[in-house]
């Protein structure tokens, strides 16, 4: 069992079908003679915010869930395109990478923080969101059929996320927040030497 914990953004109903037609277009240009693939269910979509760890349910506090209900009120409600389907050989992931979205990016990092405001030290942070949407065999070469895959589609919308935990096959929600800020957070500037 994976037993992880993590603060996640799942896809709400539309978001849900445009996954779902991207995970059909990922099926559709798999080779004949391609690796097998096996597509996740779309109760399993999310993207991982920041990754606490595993075995740690009990770090679920209220002072943690502050902390995400503290982050949540600074990142607005915002949208992230798929630019693009990737292989990672390591795990053997086959992920939507979104374009370049500096409003998701700073929901990754205000999780981080909140998680770390708790002295919690995440096991992973998060600098290239994605969703999984299959896996293939670990370590295979390059899959050029991946580039072949049409990610052109609505955007998705990221208005809430949550403390989740995965006791095995699922995920269960540990606390839910609505994105409620009205402007991404200032980037923090050194100041200058001279």
């Amino acid at each position: 069992m994976s037993q992880a914990l993590f603060p996640g953004w799942r896809p709400d109903a539309g978001g849900r079908e445009r996954l779902a037609a991207l995970a059909a277009a990922l099926a559709a240009s798999r080779p004949v003679d391609g690796p097998r693939l096996q597509l996740r269910r779309p109760d399993q979509w999310h993207a991982t915010l920041c990754f606490i760890g595993h075995g740690v349910r009990e770090l679920a506090t209220p002072a943690l869930l502050d902390a995400f209900a503290a982050a949540a009120s600074r990142i607005p409600p915002h949208a992230f395109t798929v630019e693009r389907i990737a292989y990672w050989p390591q795990s053997g992931a086959v992920v939507a990478l979104p374009h370049a979205c500096a409003a998701l990016q700073a929901l990754c990092d205000a999780t981080r923080d909140a998680v770390k405001r708790c002295n919690i030290r995440p096991e992973k942070t998060t600098q290239q969101p994605h969703v999984t949407l299959a896996y293939l065999d670990r370590g295979l070469g390059e899959q050029a059929w991946l580039a072949g895959v049409d990610c052109a589609g609505e955007p998705l919308r990221v208005e809430r996320f949550e403390l989740l935990f995965n006791p095995g096959g699922r995920y269960e929600a540990l606390g839910e927040w609505p994105l409620s800020g009205t402007a991404l957070p200032a980037t923090p500037q050194q100041a200058s030497l001279l």
